[in-house]
């Protein structure tokens, strides 16, 4: 597997983390702004905003490392595919 190959898919997984969490959050902002609302007592923030900032910072840090432990446990797995 060359380095090539490792960036796109680590990036890959990260994106797509990103897209969805922040979809998600901007859903949860949606249903349940009083939660993201007082996040920071000590200033007013708009809930659907920062629930999909949130998300999508979350979804980076965990799609990312889904695309990484699928490199792991491909490298350190049984067989490995052609190519």
């Amino acid at each position: 597997m060359t380095v090539a190959k490792v960036f796109v898919v680590v990036t890959v997984g990260a994106l797509a983390g990103m897209l969805l969490g922040g979809v998600f959050g901007a859903a949860a902002g949606t249903i349940a702004p009083g939660l993201f609302r007082a996040l920071i007592p000590w200033a007013q923030l708009e809930p659907i905003g920062s629930a999909a900032v949130l998300g999508a910072t979350a979804g980076v840090l965990l799609g990312g490392g889904l695309g990484v432990f699928g490199l792991i446990v491909q490298t350190f797995g049984g067989k490995r595919p052609e190519g």
